[in-house]
């Protein structure tokens, strides 16, 4: 049986949508029509708001290592969802977007571009010409001049261009620095001027630090450390009329190397399949023309048993996962997708070697992926925005 999930995501889509639309009532200014879903009733009046973004720091994964976050843990949060598959292509632009992976069509790690054949999300957009054809979605920080506001995006140096930050970040002044205290300071700078402000912050050092030695390891807590003491100085030095969110593209799962599952151990299972993109916790079986994609579902199924989600793109496109699918976006799934249940992840024989070293990983539908936090600090303490959040969800989802 295919999994189900509380929202798919719909709660994530929602906060920076949300977060414009507290700045536009704070600012008495119209929010653009493309915005107007948002559940402004509901919010508070803001002069600027802040989106920080941690990669890899799932609901559960806080829960366990709490002590190593005393200032995030002290802030009002709840667990939210992320999109699937829970990978970061496909949550950044979800939460930059405000659109489900169905509608902007980053919808996995490795995915099928009609021309270039499998290509990931995340750095291979050499050839695809436009970013923004690939990615169908408006970026939701190209609508803050409307409203009066600066928008700022903030991260490494390294990711100031490149396809994805084209594709996702249009219409923000990139602000780049290397440490996270450097990209906290950046921020305290920004909102300090005049000039309200929306603000996406981006720390990716919990992500790099538990695929190389898992979330469970003292360079993972170290990093969590280090991102807690940034938070806290920030919000001391934070001006009244300010809102933080904080959350997360997905949590993780560790899996050791006794773990690994190679796909090619019973070759009879891959009788059909043209290609295998995803990644080793959500994989995509894409089959040569005329295969019945129901019967390699069902030989998956039997093989995995419990060890696996196993379904059609079909099943899980009509189970809601991805949120709604427009044209073209469809094709770009395999005809048969593998989402690890269990501790295991499923890799190729020409798998990157670096890739069969990661320790943390991330992309299926079990809740310490799925479960994201969504925290606030500011001037969102004591209001109704994640209330709002939830409505403008709400207003979102298919009826």
């Amino acid at each position: 049986m295919l999994p189900t999930t509380a929202d798919n995501g719909a709660r994530l889509a929602a906060i920076l949508p949300s977060g414009i639309a507290a700045v536009a009532r704070g600012l008495a200014t119209t929010l653009p029509e493309e915005l107007r879903y948002a559940d402004a009733d509901s919010l508070p009046a803001l002069r600027s708001f802040v989106m920080i973004v941690v990669d890899g720091l799932g609901s559960a994964n806080l829960a366990a290592r709490a002590g190593h976050a005393p200032a995030l843990a002290r802030l009002p949060r709840k667990r939210i969802e992320t999109v699937a598959p829970s990978t970061t292509g496909a949550a950044l632009t979800t939460l930059l977007t405000g659109r489900l992976p169905g509608e902007h069509g980053l919808i996995g790690y490795r995915i099928r571009h009609p021309e270039l054949g499998l290509v990931t999300t995340l750095r291979d957009w050499q050839g695809i010409g436009d970013p923004r054809a690939w990615q169908h979605a408006t970026p939701l920080l190209t609508h803050a001049s409307s409203i009066g506001a600066r928008a700022v995006a903030i991260g490494r140096p390294a990711h100031a261009t490149g396809g994805l930050t084209e594709a996702i970040l249009a219409g923000a002044e990139y602000l780049g620095g290397q440490r996270i205290e450097d990209r906290f300071a950046l921020a305290s700078r920004v909102l300090r001027e005049q000039t309200p402000a929306i603000v996406y912050l981006y720390i990716d050092e919990l992500d790099k630090a538990g695929h190389e030695h898992g979330w469970q390891g003292e360079q993972w807590g170290r990093r969590l450390e280090q991102f807690d003491a940034s938070l806290e100085g920030f919000l001391r030095s934070l001006p009244g009329d300010v809102g933080i969110a904080i959350t997360a593209d997905h949590g993780m799962v560790d899996v050791a190397p006794h773990q690994q599952i190679m796909l090619e151990a019973d070759p009879a299972l891959l009788d059909g399949v043209a290609a295998i993109g995803g990644e080793p916790r959500f994989r995509s079986l894409y089959l040569h023309e005329g295969v019945d994609a129901e019967a390699i579902s069902r030989a998956w199924q039997e093989a995995e048993g419990s060890r696996a989600w196993v379904g059609t793109r079909a099943e899980l496109i009509a189970n809601g996962s991805f949120g709604p699918v427009r044209p073209g976006v469809e094709e770009r799934l395999g005809d048969v997708l593998i989402a690890a249940r269990k501790q295991v992840a499923y890799y190729t024989s020409t798998e990157d070697p670096r890739v069969l070293t990661m320790v943390g990983q991330h992309g299926s539908f079990t809740d310490e992926e799925r479960g994201v936090p969504l925290a606030l600090g500011g001037a969102l303490v004591g209001t109704r925005f994640a209330a709002a959040v939830q409505a403008t969800a709400n207003s979102r989802s298919p009826h």
